[in-house]
């Protein structure tokens, strides 16, 4: 039963992810519904903006649910527990496993790293990314597991063109998926190879020692109905306490932890004389006949101290590191819709969705370049690739809206910086020579071309701008564009409408005629206006040329 529960919800969190969290996800689908279910990110969150998010109230229903039964998500929901019970058979299940000295110390571990990352939080640093397993696992798919998916599909269909082209199959013969690119993939694939190489010492190490949402789920969840008990017919054979994945049976037999236990009923399925069973057994019922139980945490008050003052100490210090130098030296480019920044880095929980489901692939993730507040945040490589202006996915898949779910008329106008045209470095302003990439690109008609000393060169009209990167994305130059976006004029905001913003700052984004301003004015016509017929008869005279002179063009 658990392991289809466990298969079952690995494929849910898989098809919401590969198939859901993309530009087609309509809005009344959560595809980040786990991240939403998580407390301990939603509680963090909330503690670091000191304000109340509506997503976040979803973890409400995990509460309520292991309130009600007990720890039952990491044993039938978590898809990282299923993931790593999955792959737990490659490290050698039958073998001999080393297991933990002074086990009793390391089961603390968990529960001091829970109480440093909300109290980090209450100083406005999130810190519960780093190990709460529904990020972790999040940030796995996307930076190492799609990008493999896709490069094996790829291959798969490269193998296929020929059958297809000789059975007319048009369709299948010409399909290929645009391959993902993300920074830190293999730095991301090491830290998820870590966690589960931890089952070759101790199984479900990484849920036993270190799972913070699983030290959170653990304060609560004796609370349940839903308890371990034995009758009198118990032989103290122990292989209840071999057999516990968590390692939640003492040797006593009759003696549960409590907070470890997560309701997988492994012991009850061992156990030759069917002692052991879960009965849903009132408080008042299970004092009197449940004898030897106990769910008590043993944790020292030095330590929690030590814990608590460690994420205070940690939020304090955070932006007083060698790399806080780093930070204001790189002009980052935020996701339209970001929050302001430091409403951002503390609502952001680094799960990479938003990165994931970007169609462009042009999010891409932080490393030093806004300090270490900012480590795996999203931001913009316009070089690498454009906005799409028709897409607003990665609102519609933040968790915690630290990108803010636009329309696409808000989206629009959520101005994330400025093209700025580097004159050295322009083709036409430099060489002379003739490019009217930029300007022809342009979703805005944000570039335009004007004579400058007898010369058509390109400007950027920065009321039109909102920063989509196309310009600097097609650019032909090599190494770093000619044209580039820079957060200058952006518009971020808490809360209130981009179109009305916009409007007060006199920004105008309206799509591009298709119509090349220079030629039409220079032919005595308006943008805007329709061609008269007597306009239309009379040829375009063509510039004439100054004798020892260029000509007013590109040549």
């Amino acid at each position: 039963m658990r392991p289809l529960a466990q298969a079952l919800s690995l494929i849910l969190f898989s098809l919401l992810f590969f198939f859901f969290a993309n530009y087609k996800l309509p809005d009344w689908l959560p595809a980040d519904i786990y991240l939403r279910l998580d407390p301990l990110l939603g509680l963090s969150a909330i503690l670091s903006a000191q304000e109340v998010i509506g997503r976040t109230l979803w973890s409400l229903l995990l509460i309520g649910a292991t309130l009600l039964v007990g720890r039952f998500f990491c044993g039938y929901v978590c898809p990282m527990g299923g993931v790593i019970d999955f792959l737990d058979p490659l490290l050698g299940r039958k073998k001999a496993r080393p297991g933990v000295k002074k086990e009793i110390l390391w089961r603390k571990v968990k529960f001091f790293v829970l109480v440093l990352f909300l109290s980090s939080s209450l100083a406005g640093l999130t810190l519960a990314y780093l190990l709460d397993p529904l990020p972790l696992l999040t940030r796995f798919y996307t930076f190492s597991l799609y990008p493999l998916v896709i490069t094996v599909i790829n291959l798969f269909l490269d193998l296929l063109r020929p059958l297809a082209q000789a059975l007319g199959w048009m369709g299948l013969s010409y399909r290929h998926y645009t391959q993902p690119v993300f920074y830190m993939g293999l730095i991301t694939f090491l830290i998820f190879s870590g966690i589960v190489a931890l089952n070759r010492i101790a199984p479900r190490f990484w849920c036993r020692y270190l799972c913070p949402l699983g030290a959170f789920l653990s304060l609560i969840s004796p609370l349940g109905l839903f308890k371990r008990r034995v009758s009198p017919a118990c032989n103290q054979c122990l292989k209840c306490v071999r057999s516990c994945p968590m390692g939640a049976i003492e040797e006593d037999p009759k003696k549960t932890r409590l907070p470890e236990c997560i309701q997988c009923r492994t012991c009850s399925q061992v156990c030759p004389r069917e002692a052991v069973s879960f009965p849903a057994l009132p408080a008042t019922v299970r004092a009197r006949q449940l004898g030897g139980e106990y769910s008590r945490v043993d944790l020292s008050r030095r330590g929690l101290l030590s814990s608590f003052t460690g994420g205070l100490t940690a939020a304090f210090l955070i932006d007083r590191t060698p790399f806080t130098p780093v930070q204001g030296k790189h002009q980052l480019v935020r996701p339209p819709g970001a929050l302001p920044e430091k409403d951002f880095l503390r609502t952001c929980i680094r799960c990479g969705e938003c990165m994931k489901s970007c169609v462009t692939n042009t999010l891409q993730p932080c490393l030093w370049e806004s300090g270490l507040s900012g480590l795996w945040t999203p931001k913009m490589d316009l070089r690498f690739a454009a906005c799409e202006q028709n897409c607003n996915v990665c609102g519609k898949v933040c968790p915690t809206q630290a990108i803010r779910s636009l329309p696409l008329d808000e989206k629009t106008h959520a101005k994330v910086g400025t093209a700025i045209l580097l004159k050295e470095r322009c083709l036409v302003w430099a060489q002379d020579k003739l490019c009217l990439i930029c300007d022809e690109i342009c979703p805005y008609n944000a570039i335009v071309f004007r004579t400058v000393d007898g010369y058509r060169r390109p400007v950027v009209i920065a009321s039109k701008c909102n920063g989509c990167g196309f310009c600097e994305t097609k650019c032909p130059v090599g190494g770093t564009s000619a044209i580039t976006i820079v957060p200058d004029g952006e518009i971020r905001l808490k809360e209130g409408s981009y179109i009305q913003e916009a409007k007060k700052l006199q920004l105008e984004f309206k799509a591009d005629p298709g119509d090349d301003k220079f030629i039409l004015e220079s032919s005595g016509l308006r943008v805007g206006e329709k061609e008269s017929p007597a306009q239309a008869e009379k040829p375009i005279p063509l510039p004439e040329k100054t004798p020892g002179k260029k000509p007013a063009g590109f040549l």
